[in-house]
């Protein structure tokens, strides 16, 4: 697409250095280079084809020509591949065509996407700290950012609260986990667009049902692979939700960093108790992330492996073998850790906001949200535009069961200081050289020293 077209996209350039060279083009009066959809550098997403009863788009009626000598109002907004239009998956293309209707339905407010990576140097969330320190007046009015990230920007003073963008109605309609991440301090500060979660699948030729507790997988000793190997030095969100379902916090009423070591031990315990029982694969150390571990599902290693949902909607109607089961916990409780990305407030205009609050209610809608989700392979936050989805899909039903379960992780230092030395027990746990006891001590004279 041109430039003259109605929606503009940008695309920024990676690493440090990238800012610097952006701030020496500001004042040029030059900014990043435009790149045309489904060129080079345009952006790329997990392509999922929206199945033949997804929902369409609905029309949109005839705007109204924008009146003369009225203002229009560019809205910048930063995100990353994960929500930006284009033409290279069906999600960037439903979104693409969402953003020209809305321009259409608003002549005087103008998108202007501005794509940076999700990960690495020159991330959109290094980017946005690193903008307000040296060039405050190039941060967007909106960005897509990853809700691991919240606690981050909001403690830098980047947030601006959207009291009064967000209706009641939209806050309420949102899963739980989600709503938890929509309102902090009593305030909303984020909108959650899109989730994923971690769930299990088991080999239909292998196993009649799969099990639902701790005790049904050591007692029928059946094989179980889930990540173990940490990300990037940290525990993996398995451990995690493990803790939760066993009613084990991670704050306390103040906000505070706090562990229940009873409940670490019993986690400790489950991976110890496997471990020694040869149920989990040795190679399970080395799996990192929750699609690793579903390999061993797919080459027969495991009977049961985690996935992660995204991964599961792009692949379901190849693995005719594996069905969806939910992550067997202590005692059966339901629980799983979800992902989101969001929207922020950046701008702190008041004259920019009304054009905000429109934007928001436009993508946010379910009639919106629920085909682009669908298409590019997430899941709705909203539980009105999981139900557009369609009462005929099985793993919608499912799915929906997870979201209002789902515990999201926060991702503040001191918890990732926190998920190292867990971690680091973790191994030893694994290795038999520590004690689940031990463990969790280590563990909590860890949170000890950092208090």
């Amino acid at each position: 697409m041109p430039r003259s077209g109605l929606v503009h996209i940008r695309l920024a350039w990676a690493g440090a250095a990238c800012l610097l060279l952006v701030l020496v083009l500001l004042v040029l009066g030059a900014c990043s280079p435009s790149w045309p959809w489904g060129g080079a550098g345009a952006p790329t997403a997990t392509s999922t084809p929206a199945p033949a009863d997804a929902t369409p788009t609905p029309s949109v009626p005839p705007a109204s020509p924008t009146p003369a000598g009225s203002t229009v109002i560019t809205l910048t907004i930063w995100t990353t591949p994960y929500f930006a239009p284009g033409e290279a998956t069906e999600g960037a293309r439903l979104l693409a065509a969402q953003s020209k209707a809305f321009q259409e339905n608003y002549p005087d407010v103008r998108l202007d996407w501005v794509i940076k990576p999700a990960v690495g140097l020159g991330n959109l969330r290094d980017f946005l700290l690193s903008a307000r320190e040296v060039a405050p007046t190039v941060l967007p009015d909106l960005a897509v950012v990853d809700a691991r990230d919240l606690g981050v920007l909001q403690n830098a003073n980047l947030l601006q609260p959207m009291q009064g963008l967000l209706p009641e109605n939209v806050l309420s309609d949102l899963f739980p986990f989600a709503r938890g991440l929509a309102v902090q301090f009593g305030q909303p500060y984020a909108l959650p667009i899109a989730a994923d979660i971690e769930h299990a699948v088991y080999d239909k030729r292998r196993l009649d049902a799969p099990p639902l507790t701790w005790t049904d997988v050591l007692s029928d000793s059946v094989s179980y692979a889930f990540p173990a190997g940490g990300e990037d030095g940290l525990v993996n969100d398995t451990f995690l939700l493990q803790y939760f379902a066993l009613g084990g916090r991670l704050r306390d009423e103040q906000g505070n960093p706090t562990l229940d070591e009873a409940v670490l031990a019993q986690v400790f315990s489950f991976y110890a108790s496997g471990a020694i029982a040869g149920l989990f694969p040795p190679s399970m150390l080395e799996a990192h992330t929750a699609d690793d571990a579903v390999l061993l599902c797919l080459n027969g290693t495991a009977e049961l492996c985690n996935v992660r949902s995204q991964t599961y909607l792009k692949n379901r109607g190849e693995w005719k073998d594996l069905a969806f089961a939910t992550i067997p916990t202590w005692n059966g409780t339901i629980a799983t850790a979800a992902r989101a990305q969001t929207f922020v407030l950046v701008a702190s205009d008041p004259a920019r906001h009304e054009a905000v609050r429109r934007f928001l209610d436009w993508f946010s809608a379910p009639e919106r949200n629920a085909p682009w989700t669908r298409a590019a392979g997430h899941l709705p936050t909203r539980v009105s535009s999981l139900d557009l989805w369609g009462a005929q899909d099985a793993y919608a039903a499912f799915v929906r069961w997870q979201l209002s379960s789902a515990f999201s992780v926060p991702a503040d230092p001191d918890s990732l200081r926190l998920y190292q030395a867990i971690q680091q027990a973790l191994r030893e746990v694994w290795e038999q050289a520590l004690s689940p006891q031990d463990a969790a001590r280590r563990v909590m004279s860890a949170l000890t020293s950092q208090q």
